[in-house]
């Protein structure tokens, strides 16, 4: 049997051709390594995505993870229990957005099955000292797959300690009237990555000043929040009009933030009650009960008449940003 030199040599170049494909692809690879391990001023972790088993692909699961609670476990504690009280609320369907893609069969969600694996998980310390372990993966892949998808995966935006010195800094943004309780821990939320909607808040706020405003709501909300911000469509009708909430005190917001069970193991308590403080755009579709003008203090659809005094309405998602969380009631 003769063989044709020509199609032996269109072989040889599409084999050279995969040989490189497949070197340039281990290039980008071994740059996402360094990427992972390198840290950065903001502390950004770069994590390609894991979906694989091989031995590599584990073990930069469990080196990502290791990475993102050695570097700040309470933030990490915090994000985790934000996510755990979304779970375990009769509206999960609602809170638990996004929900992990690996407790979804059929297009169900399962939440039964993820309520029992996060029942097993211990403090997240003592996974801190697990991952160090050899075959750790065989003995906890089911717990280390759910964390490095909720604190890795998730990564964007990413929430970070704030140290204590400089709470009065961040506090300071909102000059407070009344007498309140010294938030317990205050954790920064910012974005990796340049999104679509920071994009626009960014373009809006141009031709506006901006300022500070609390917003407080129940704990099982905050998973979502952290994910989507806060979003007018998801609001109910309230008594002054449609929108989302917030104030110019501390106080205020407060009791819109019930105390509410987080998670067992955490560091930070297991009880908890946070709030939101956001960014605004001074935009007219912003309405505040402190402006003389009704255009500015009342909406079409209110049946209570005007904003009341201290508090902001906002119409537009796109005119809020979250910035930081108070940590409360520990």
């Amino acid at each position: 049997m003769e063989f044709d030199s020509s199609m032996m040599d269109g072989a040889s170049k599409k084999q050279s051709d995969q040989n490189d494909k497949e070197k340039e692809k281990e290039n980008k690879e071994n740059s996402l390594d360094y990427r992972i391990s390198k840290e950065s001023d903001i502390d950004m972790l770069y994590t390609a995505r894991l979906d694989s088993t091989s031995p590599e692909d584990v073990e930069k699961k469990v080196q990502c993870l290791k990475h993102i609670l050695e570097k700040d476990l309470r933030a990490a504690d915090l994000k985790w229990s934000l996510f755990v009280a979304a779970c375990n609320t009769y509206r999960y369907d609602t809170c638990l957005k996004p929900f992990p893609p690996m407790y979804i069969k059929n297009e169900c969600k399962d939440i039964e099955a993820l309520r029992r694996a996060i029942e097993v998980i211990p403090p997240l310390a003592v996974i801190f000292k697990v991952l160090s372990e050899p075959d750790v993966y065989n003995k906890y892949g089911t717990v280390i797959d759910l964390l490095h998808w909720v604190l890795v995966r998730l990564r964007d935006p990413y929430i970070k300690s704030i140290k204590k010195e400089c709470y009065d800094t961040v506090l300071r943004k909102v000059p407070s009237e009344m007498s309140v309780a010294t938030p317990n821990l205050i954790f920064q939320v910012a974005s990796t990555k340049q999104s679509t909607s920071e994009d626009r808040w960014k373009t809006i706020a141009q031709d506006h000043t901006t300022f500070y405003a609390y917003h407080g709501s129940r704990l099982e909300n905050f998973h979502s929040i952290i994910h989507y911000g806060l979003q007018q469509n998801m609001c109910k009708k309230s008594l002054f009009g449609k929108g989302i909430y917030l104030s110019s005190e501390l106080g205020v917001s407060l009791p819109y933030s019930p105390v509410g069970y987080g998670w067992g193991g955490s560091v930070l308590g297991s009880e908890m009650s946070c709030i939101a403080l956001c960014e605004l755009i001074n935009h007219p579709d912003i309405k505040t009960g402190d402006s003389e003008d009704n255009a500015r203090s009342m909406v079409a659809d209110s049946v209570g008449g005007r904003v009341p005094n201290k508090y902001y309405l906002v119409t537009n998602s796109e005119l809020n940003t979250l910035v930081y969380y108070t940590n409360m009631n520990l």
